[in-house]
């Protein structure tokens, strides 16, 4: 990855202002390079809202190509320091702006706010007789670590925006990055918070039709793998088939309850394709007898492999089929 501009700029409620750098950060820097670089890996690879460049029109002013990368960073800041100066709510830190090109050409430009954190350090002091004096001190300006994520941001590839949005509650009611700094109006939910409303739907349906809940949370995951290996897509219907099959009432009720709240039958998952397929890859299966086991998704259903079996007693027992060897770690 070479970085083409990055330039940092601290908000500091202290003085009641803005910092802006005057000079871009050294491009060629390792620990520079090491830093951007890994930032822009893990937000990538994290759960983003999408959505289209011409809907925001500070996204678009980021990437634009018509002033000075340091004096678009700057207005940008300022923008954003006027909204968020007066919300104690919202953590103090440092934004970000960078404009990198991958191996395969392709450019991304950003604008990431860091969030700062408090660490214990120690100081060397002198005092009054000129005595070592060492101490220990807080610093409360430390930068995220890059592979930690961040809280809010925007990252624009070609005409498509992948944002990192942060809503908080404060007295003066709500505010959040994609409406205060990208002027977008649009209600668009987090596809993990549309796959919470469509697994609280199952839990309410075969709860009523008395299926086990680890069947219908096996079947469901099952589905949804099967959705996304094959459409790029999470779909409802899917999950209705795997866990109610035949039970026609039951997958009319569960589909019916998802349509009263909004949610599509089939979510498009784009750009978040390789997030929610590593999300469902493999299912954790925790027994109450204190046994873990982590099952890959193609396998959950697959009575060759794994079968769960119902005892005369009411207890349950898992069967594992065609080991040819363990391996543990010491």
């Amino acid at each position: 990855m070479e970085i083409k501009n990055a330039v940092i700029n601290v908000m500091n409620r202290e003085i009641n202002s803005a910092v802006f750098s005057q000079k871009e950060l050294d491009g060629r820097d390792q620990i520079v390079q090491e830093y951007i670089e890994k930032l822009v890996k893990k937000f990538l690879n994290s759960e983003c809202l999408t959505l289209d460049l011409a809907a925001s029109e500070p996204a678009q002013y980021l990437v634009g190509q018509s002033e000075d990368f340091i004096e678009v960073a700057e207005k940008l800041t300022q923008f954003y320091f006027e909204a968020i100066k007066t919300w104690e709510e919202i953590p103090e830190g440092d934004l970000l702006f960078f404009r990198v090109e991958d191996g395969y050409g392709k450019t991304y430009t950003g604008m990431v706010k860091l969030d700062f954190s408090a660490k214990y350090i120690h100081l060397i002091d002198y005092d009054d007789d000129n005595l070592v004096t060492n101490k220990i001190s807080q610093n409360k300006t430390i930068l995220p670590n890059p592979g930690q994520g961040v809280s809010c941001g925007i990252i624009v590839k070609d005409q498509t925006c992948f944002i990192h949005n942060k809503v908080y509650q404060g007295i003066q009611g709500k505010w959040s990055f994609l409406e205060r700094i990208l002027e977008v109006t649009e209600k668009k939910p987090k596809i993990s918070e549309e796959v919470a409303q469509v697994k609280k739907a199952l839990k309410t349906v075969s709860k009523k039709y008395d299926i086990e809940q680890y069947e219908a949370v096996m079947g469901a995951q099952k589905a949804l793998y099967d959705s996304i290996d094959e459409e790029a897509s999470l779909s409802s219907e899917r999950v209705a088939e795997q866990v109610f099959g035949d039970n026609h009432q039951a997958k009319q009720e569960f589909l019916e309850e998802l349509d009263q709240k909004g949610i599509q039958r089939e979510i498009a998952l784009e750009a978040n394709t390789p997030v929610f397929e590593r999300k469902y890859q493999k299912q954790k299966l925790k027994l109450d007898n204190g046994i873990e086991i982590v099952v890959p998704a193609e396998l959950l259903k697959n009575k060759d492999y794994i079968e769960f079996v119902t005892n005369d007693d009411g207890s349950l027992s898992v069967i594992l089929k065609k080991i040819v060897s363990i391996k543990n770690n010491f």
